[in-house]
Protein backbone atom coordinates (compact mmCIF):
# COMPACT_ATOMS: atom_id res chain seq x y z
CA UNK A 1 0.00 0.00 0.00
CA UNK A 2 1.38 3.28 -1.04
CA UNK A 3 4.68 1.28 -1.71
CA UNK A 4 5.25 0.17 1.85
CA UNK A 5 3.75 -3.07 3.85
CA UNK A 6 2.08 -1.19 6.66
CA UNK A 7 1.33 -3.24 10.05
CA UNK A 8 -1.64 -2.48 11.65
CA UNK A 9 -4.36 -3.93 14.27
CA UNK A 10 -8.34 -3.78 14.35
CA UNK A 11 -10.13 -3.70 18.26
CA UNK A 12 -13.56 -3.30 18.99
CA UNK A 13 -16.88 -2.51 17.68
CA UNK A 14 -18.47 0.85 16.76
CA UNK A 15 -17.75 4.62 15.54
CA UNK A 16 -14.69 4.47 14.08
CA UNK A 17 -11.08 5.97 15.99
CA UNK A 18 -7.61 5.63 14.29
CA UNK A 19 -4.90 6.75 16.53
CA UNK A 20 -1.60 7.88 15.08
CA UNK A 21 1.37 7.63 16.82
CA UNK A 22 4.34 10.22 17.17
CA UNK A 23 7.96 10.41 15.95
CA UNK A 24 9.91 6.91 17.00
CA UNK A 25 6.79 5.46 18.35
CA UNK A 26 4.58 2.27 17.37
CA UNK A 27 1.17 1.58 17.51
CA UNK A 28 1.72 -0.17 21.36
CA UNK A 29 2.24 3.58 22.65
CA UNK A 30 -1.92 3.64 22.72
CA UNK A 31 -1.60 0.12 24.80
CA UNK A 32 -3.03 1.88 28.05
CA UNK A 33 -6.25 3.28 26.39
CA UNK A 34 -7.05 1.01 23.90
CA UNK A 35 -9.01 -1.76 25.88
CA UNK A 36 -11.55 1.57 27.07
CA UNK A 37 -11.57 2.87 23.84
CA UNK A 38 -12.38 -0.57 22.25
CA UNK A 39 -15.30 -1.33 24.21
CA UNK A 40 -17.52 0.68 22.41
CA UNK A 41 -15.78 1.79 18.98
CA UNK A 42 -13.54 0.15 16.28
CA UNK A 43 -10.42 0.89 17.19
CA UNK A 44 -7.45 0.98 14.21
CA UNK A 45 -4.10 1.32 15.61
CA UNK A 46 -0.66 1.61 13.31
CA UNK A 47 2.92 1.48 12.60
CA UNK A 48 3.98 4.64 10.72
CA UNK A 49 6.48 3.98 7.90
CA UNK A 50 9.72 3.60 9.41
CA UNK A 51 8.77 2.22 12.96
CA UNK A 52 7.47 -1.49 13.74
CA UNK A 53 6.44 -3.82 12.09
CA UNK A 54 5.85 -1.95 8.81
CA UNK A 55 8.39 -1.11 6.19
CA UNK A 56 11.35 1.67 6.61
CA UNK A 57 12.16 2.48 3.17
CA UNK A 58 15.63 4.37 2.86
CA UNK A 59 14.08 7.35 0.89
CA UNK A 60 12.86 10.71 1.75
CA UNK A 61 9.85 10.57 4.04
CA UNK A 62 7.20 13.33 4.32
CA UNK A 63 4.08 14.26 6.73
CA UNK A 64 2.09 14.45 3.97
CA UNK A 65 2.91 11.13 2.88
CA UNK A 66 2.52 9.11 6.16
CA UNK A 67 -1.17 11.03 5.84
CA UNK A 68 -1.56 9.24 2.94
CA UNK A 69 -1.04 6.13 4.51
CA UNK A 70 -2.96 6.25 6.91
CA UNK A 71 -6.39 7.20 4.84
CA UNK A 72 -5.22 4.45 2.27
CA UNK A 73 -5.31 2.17 5.13
CA UNK A 74 -8.67 3.68 6.11
CA UNK A 75 -10.02 3.22 2.99
CA UNK A 76 -8.98 -0.19 2.49
CA UNK A 77 -10.20 -1.17 5.88
CA UNK A 78 -13.94 0.94 5.31
CA UNK A 79 -13.22 3.31 8.31
CA UNK A 80 -16.29 5.67 7.26
CA UNK A 81 -15.86 9.15 8.25
CA UNK A 82 -13.55 8.29 11.63
CA UNK A 83 -12.01 10.30 14.22
CA UNK A 84 -8.29 10.72 13.89
CA UNK A 85 -6.10 10.76 16.91
CA UNK A 86 -2.70 11.83 16.35
CA UNK A 87 -0.17 12.41 19.29
CA UNK A 88 3.00 15.02 18.23
CA UNK A 89 4.52 13.45 14.94
CA UNK A 90 0.86 12.14 14.99
CA UNK A 91 -0.70 15.56 15.38
CA UNK A 92 0.57 16.47 12.42
CA UNK A 93 -0.47 14.06 10.53
CA UNK A 94 -3.81 14.44 12.01
CA UNK A 95 -3.17 18.18 11.16
CA UNK A 96 -2.50 16.98 7.54
CA UNK A 97 -5.57 14.55 7.03
CA UNK A 98 -7.97 17.72 8.36
CA UNK A 99 -6.50 19.90 5.95
CA UNK A 100 -6.18 17.49 2.66
CA UNK A 101 -8.78 14.69 3.86
CA UNK A 102 -12.18 16.98 5.58
CA UNK A 103 -14.33 15.49 3.37
CA UNK A 104 -13.52 12.01 4.52
CA UNK A 105 -12.72 12.17 8.41
CA UNK A 106 -15.65 13.02 11.34
CA UNK A 107 -13.04 15.33 13.58
CA UNK A 108 -9.10 14.79 14.16
CA UNK A 109 -8.15 15.14 17.78
CA UNK A 110 -4.20 16.76 18.12
CA UNK A 111 -2.71 15.57 20.98
CA UNK A 112 0.89 17.13 22.39
CA UNK A 113 0.75 19.15 18.97
CA UNK A 114 3.02 22.25 17.48
CA UNK A 115 2.75 23.80 13.75
CA UNK A 116 6.74 22.98 13.56
CA UNK A 117 9.69 21.46 15.31
CA UNK A 118 10.94 23.95 17.56
CA UNK A 119 14.93 23.69 17.49
CA UNK A 120 15.72 22.20 21.19
CA UNK A 121 13.62 18.98 20.47
CA UNK A 122 15.16 18.96 17.51
CA UNK A 123 18.76 19.26 19.03
CA UNK A 124 17.70 16.54 21.58
CA UNK A 125 16.19 13.85 18.85
CA UNK A 126 19.67 14.58 16.65
CA UNK A 127 21.72 13.66 19.50
CA UNK A 128 19.77 10.36 20.47
CA UNK A 129 20.11 9.84 16.35
CA UNK A 130 24.19 10.07 16.78
CA UNK A 131 23.65 7.85 20.22
CA UNK A 132 22.07 4.85 17.99
CA UNK A 133 24.67 5.49 15.20
CA UNK A 134 27.44 4.90 17.41
CA UNK A 135 25.85 1.73 18.51
CA UNK A 136 25.26 3.14 22.33
CA UNK A 137 23.41 0.62 24.41
CA UNK A 138 19.37 1.17 24.22
CA UNK A 139 19.26 1.71 28.12
CA UNK A 140 21.29 5.11 27.58
CA UNK A 141 19.21 6.83 24.18
CA UNK A 142 16.41 6.03 26.65
CA UNK A 143 17.29 7.63 29.99
CA UNK A 144 18.86 10.44 27.87
CA UNK A 145 15.42 11.22 25.93
CA UNK A 146 12.77 10.25 29.11
CA UNK A 147 12.93 13.94 30.58
CA UNK A 148 12.22 15.51 27.15
CA UNK A 149 9.30 13.19 27.13
CA UNK A 150 8.14 12.37 30.55
CA UNK A 151 7.61 14.91 33.65
CA UNK A 152 9.63 15.00 36.47
CA UNK A 153 6.39 13.72 39.12
CA UNK A 154 6.30 10.42 36.40
CA UNK A 155 9.56 9.69 36.07
CA UNK A 156 9.33 9.87 40.37
CA UNK A 157 8.02 6.95 40.84
CA UNK A 158 9.90 3.94 42.40
CA UNK A 159 11.55 2.06 39.14
CA UNK A 160 9.91 4.20 36.22
CA UNK A 161 12.85 4.97 34.04
CA UNK A 162 13.92 1.19 34.92
CA UNK A 163 10.46 0.13 33.23
CA UNK A 164 11.05 2.17 30.23
CA UNK A 165 14.33 1.24 29.74
CA UNK A 166 12.90 -2.30 29.98
CA UNK A 167 9.98 -1.88 27.83
CA UNK A 168 12.27 -0.72 25.22
CA UNK A 169 14.66 -4.02 25.48
CA UNK A 170 12.04 -6.31 25.54
CA UNK A 171 10.12 -4.84 22.00
CA UNK A 172 10.54 -7.13 19.02
CA UNK A 173 10.72 -4.37 16.11
CA UNK A 174 13.23 -1.82 17.53
CA UNK A 175 13.32 1.22 15.42
CA UNK A 176 15.90 0.88 12.60
CA UNK A 177 18.60 4.03 12.53
CA UNK A 178 16.81 4.95 8.88
CA UNK A 179 13.51 4.59 10.07
CA UNK A 180 14.33 7.00 12.88
CA UNK A 181 16.25 9.70 10.61
CA UNK A 182 13.65 9.33 7.82
CA UNK A 183 11.01 10.37 10.18
CA UNK A 184 12.98 12.76 11.90
CA UNK A 185 13.73 14.78 8.80
CA UNK A 186 9.71 14.56 7.54
CA UNK A 187 9.07 16.20 11.18
CA UNK A 188 11.86 19.04 10.72
CA UNK A 189 10.50 19.82 7.06
CA UNK A 190 6.89 19.96 8.65
CA UNK A 191 5.72 23.64 8.92
CA UNK A 192 1.53 23.74 9.32
CA UNK A 193 1.78 27.78 9.85
CA UNK A 194 1.03 28.55 6.60
CA UNK A 195 -2.03 26.56 6.24
CA UNK A 196 -3.58 25.63 9.29
CA UNK A 197 -6.00 28.12 8.93
CA UNK A 198 -7.50 26.03 6.07
CA UNK A 199 -8.52 23.34 8.30
CA UNK A 200 -12.67 22.81 8.73
CA UNK A 201 -12.45 19.85 10.01
CA UNK A 202 -13.74 20.13 13.55
CA UNK A 203 -10.28 20.01 15.88
CA UNK A 204 -10.08 19.36 19.64
CA UNK A 205 -6.88 19.36 20.75
CA UNK A 206 -5.15 17.86 24.47
CA UNK A 207 -1.99 20.00 25.69
CA UNK A 208 -0.07 18.27 28.41
CA UNK A 209 0.87 21.32 30.59
CA UNK A 210 4.77 20.38 31.66
CA UNK A 211 5.07 19.24 27.83
CA UNK A 212 8.69 20.40 26.95
CA UNK A 213 8.63 19.14 23.38
CA UNK A 214 5.17 20.26 22.59
CA UNK A 215 5.19 23.32 24.71
CA UNK A 216 1.63 24.65 26.05
CA UNK A 217 1.98 28.29 23.78
CA UNK A 218 2.59 25.92 20.55
CA UNK A 219 -0.69 24.49 21.29
CA UNK A 220 -2.31 27.62 21.69
CA UNK A 221 -0.98 28.95 18.65
CA UNK A 222 -2.10 25.70 16.65
CA UNK A 223 -5.77 26.43 18.55
CA UNK A 224 -5.85 30.37 17.18
CA UNK A 225 -4.86 29.29 13.93
CA UNK A 226 -7.28 26.84 13.11
CA UNK A 227 -10.12 28.70 15.07
CA UNK A 228 -13.84 27.30 14.02
CA UNK A 229 -14.12 27.18 18.05
CA UNK A 230 -11.37 24.65 18.19
CA UNK A 231 -11.29 23.56 21.88
CA UNK A 232 -8.04 22.90 23.92
CA UNK A 233 -8.06 20.90 27.38
CA UNK A 234 -5.26 21.35 29.27
CA UNK A 235 -4.04 17.76 31.40
CA UNK A 236 -1.21 17.57 33.53
CA UNK A 237 2.19 15.38 32.84
CA UNK A 238 4.54 15.87 29.95
CA UNK A 239 4.78 15.04 26.24
CA UNK A 240 3.34 11.04 26.15
CA UNK A 241 0.14 12.16 27.40
CA UNK A 242 -1.28 8.83 26.66
CA UNK A 243 1.48 7.15 28.78
CA UNK A 244 1.32 9.17 31.61
CA UNK A 245 -2.28 9.67 31.55
CA UNK A 246 -4.48 7.20 29.97
CA UNK A 247 -7.33 7.70 32.11
CA UNK A 248 -7.92 11.39 31.67
CA UNK A 249 -6.74 10.76 27.61
CA UNK A 250 -9.84 7.82 27.77
CA UNK A 251 -12.39 9.98 29.19
CA UNK A 252 -11.51 13.10 27.16
CA UNK A 253 -11.63 11.25 23.67
CA UNK A 254 -15.14 8.49 24.47
CA UNK A 255 -16.35 12.15 25.73
CA UNK A 256 -16.14 13.49 21.79
CA UNK A 257 -17.60 11.05 20.24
Amino acid sequence: MNDIHIHYEVQGQGAPIILVAGFSCDHTFWSEIVKPLAQNHKVLLLDNRGIGQTDSPNKPYSIEMMADDVMSLCQKLEFHNPIIIGQSMGSAIAQDIGRRYADQVKKIVLMNTFNRLTKLPEIAFEAIGELHRLNIPLRYRVQSIAPWVFSSDFLSKPDQLENLVKLAEQNPYPQSLIGYQRQLDALKKFDSRPWLHEIKTPAYIIAGIEDIIAPLSGAKEVQKKIGNNTTLDIIPGGHASPVEQPQKVAEIILKLM
